[in-house]
């Protein structure tokens, strides 16, 4: 699990790399996955100086997401 300190959107994120799937846990409460994500992507994820903003530019449009139902 990677945790984003500095985000005010992303809490958290983890990543499989075997399946390729990404889950994102926001501040909000919600979680959601995100399936095909390349590992690489992960990585600019993690080394973004904002996960927010990378989230909205790079995963929310370019990779199918579903809402983890707790």
């Amino acid at each position: 699990m990677h945790e984003f300190k500095e985000s005010g959107v992303v809490k958290t994120a983890d990543y499989d790399e075997a399946s390729h799937i990404l889950t994102l846990h926001f501040h909000k409460g919600t979680s959601y996955t995100y399936t095909g994500v390349p590992p690489e992507t992960f990585r600019d994820l993690t080394q973004a100086d904002s996960a927010g903003q990378f989230f909205q530019k790079s995963i929310r449009s370019y990779f199918q997401g579903a809402k983890v139902e707790e």
